[in-house]
């Protein structure tokens, strides 16, 4: 794709109203992950991914964060933590998680974010 991609923050026509279904995760510590997800652009070498994710409040562990993955919060909130690191990330917040991150996802309510993962 060469043309620009438009982003809505409802997600595609339908989107907001798809059930819900599982999330994979690293370690899951607590919650049930579901959610959602759309991708509106991809590509290869490097791999590229851009799309909205939508998830019900749930604590995961990352090892070893498997991308670099640029994220912007619309609704919600979720902290990422370890023994060097706390920070919580809400409504109007951009952040990066690097490739390699090792930590937790907390996130205690709903969540809709737009997000670009570069593997």
């Amino acid at each position: 794709m060469t043309t620009p991609v438009k982003f809505s923050a409802n997600g595609p026509r339908g989107w907001a109203a798809e059930a819900d279904i599982p999330l994979e995760t690293a370690k899951l510590i607590e919650g049930n992950a579901m959610g959602h997800d759309h991708i509106y652009f991809s590509r290869g070498a490097p791999e590229v991914r851009a799309g909205i994710w939508r998830a019900e409040p749930y604590t995961d562990f990352y090892e070893d964060y498997p991308c670099d993955e640029f994220m912007y919060v619309l609704e919600g909130s979720v902290t990422l933590e370890n023994d060097e690191f706390s920070e919580t990330y809400r409504k109007g917040d951009a952040f990066l998680v690097p490739k390699g991150f090792r930590g937790y996802w907390k996130q205690t309510e709903p969540m809709l974010k737009y997000y670009v993962m570069i593997d």
